[in-house]
């Protein structure tokens, strides 16, 4: 075979590949895409053999030695930014409870695709548990019934007639319309090397309120129910921690916005909320939302937003506006509330980086600054731009150039896990 042929039959192959990209990365998320995101065949489809993998892969992230082997990741760079003072009140509150002072402390993520899937939430979750205590899983939602993919470290089944709400979407970033009630099944496992037991389910629906009926062999059972704003708020509480429980809501129509799994430790609660395709641009007029992220009166919110707000076209001022609306929104129901911002990672846009996302950081960096917040930049964290086609090199990216795989989202929740102690570190040591 001679080199010009070799050559031409390269630059086809090149060609034909980045027409494919181009068709890929071009195609927005949509908050309806109930597609699932990982496909690639290392890994294994049985549920127990693929738990079986994550923690394995969980204690390879704990190892020093594994993250040196990624050239292209920048532990240099691997720091909280902005104003000194703008985690102050949030660290303090980890330092009491670090001392016994304090018996619980809650985070609230809110973010898009990349954290729906549970790989990056979670693995920052199990990490941080491990530093600061274990308060319960948190946030849950049956979200395969609502037609979209769920996390991997818990299962919801579910009987009864119930139906997606397309006009509302609560904390948990969807809602479910029940009929006459439903009896829900959930079940938790420990993906992550982490405890998932728990021995509290807190539930928020609309009113009228369906009161939760937890079918157990406990005896002491405790029940709270209250009116919280516009919503119903109900805890049940018993002794012993479970893996796996049958809740029935009976009786009247209602709606169901989220439920946390929590236990009576002390320690860390780190609800997630990961919706396909949300941005600023989508999420600004759902006031449901804000309000019921208020209820669970979070200490810190974590904003993981800005991809799906770079793939469609892109205009400065248009996104600066919705950044503000957002947050405004944001503001009116958590006016006290420390916020950081995780900047998006490197993507493709039309078979190249996403030239739209370096716009989109700018602007987001420049309101942190101007408002006193705190971000980190995972961007430039794992490589920069175009680094998106080196983690797919190591199958730590998908084929979308947008998406990544599980071992990849955990690797960039291990490396967010590793810049808020070493934030937090510097901050204790300072205090005292």
């Amino acid at each position: 075979m001679s080199k010009r042929f070799f050559l031409s039959v390269l630059i086809l192959a090149l060609a034909f590949l980045m027409l494919q990209n181009n068709s890929r990365a071009e195609d927005n998320i949509t908050v309806d895409n109930t597609t699932e995101l990982f496909t690639e065949e290392e890994y294994p489809s049985d549920m127990d053999t693929l738990e079986e993998f994550i923690q394995s892969y969980y204690l390879l992230l704990e190892s020093n030695e594994y993250l040196k082997q990624f050239k292209f990741i920048n532990p240099e760079k691997n720091y909280i930014s902005g104003d000194k003072k703008a985690l102050q009140s949030f660290y303090e509150k980890l330092l009491e409870l670090r001392s016994g002072l304090r018996d619980r402390v809650t985070i609230y993520q809110i973010g898009d695709s990349h954290i729906q899937s549970g790989y990056f939430s979670g693995t920052a979750r199990t990490s941080l548990q491990k530093y600061f205590g274990n308060s319960g899983r948190g946030l849950i939602f049956p979200l395969r019934l609502a037609g979209t993919n769920q996390p991997d470290d818990y299962r919801i089944t579910a009987s009864g007639a119930f139906s997606r709400s397309n006009s509302e979407r609560g904390l948990s970033g969807y809602a479910l319309n029940a009929t006459n009630g439903m009896c829900l099944e959930i079940t938790t496992n420990n993906f992550f090397k982490g405890d998932n037991s728990f021995n509290t389910v807190s539930m928020i629906t609309a009113m009228p309120g369906l009161k939760p009926k937890i079918d157990l062999a406990e005896k002491n059972i405790k029940e709270y129910s209250i009116k919280a704003g516009n919503y119903f708020y109900s805890r049940v509480s018993w002794d012993k921690a479970v893996t796996k429980i049958k809740l029935t809501l009976a009786g009247e129509p209602s709606t169901l916005f989220g439920i946390s799994l929590e236990n009576n430790q002390p320690g860390l609660l780190y609800h997630s909320c990961g919706i396909n395709g949300a941005g600023f641009y989508n999420l600004t007029a759902q006031s449901t939302l804000f309000e019921q992220i208020g209820l669970l009166n979070p200490d810190l919110i974590i904003i993981s937003l800005g991809t799906n707000d770079a793939q469609g076209t892109y205009r400065n001022e248009v996104f600066s506006k919705n950044l503000i609306s957002f947050m405004d929104k944001l503001k009116q129901y958590n006016p006290e509330t420390p916020v950081l911002f995780t900047l998006p990672p490197d993507s493709y846009k039309r078979g190249k980086h996403n030239s739209d996302l370096d716009k989109v950081e700018k602007v987001i960096i420049d309101y942190a600054k101007e408002n006193h917040y705190a971000w980190w930049n995972l961007s430039i964290v794992m490589g920069g731009n175009n680094s998106v086609q080196k983690w797919r090199n190591q199958q730590m990216a998908a084929n979308d150039m947008l998406h990544y795989t599980p071992k990849g989202y955990m690797l960039q929740g291990y490396l967010f896990y590793q810049a808020f102690i070493k934030s937090y570190k510097s901050f204790s040591e300072k205090a005292g």
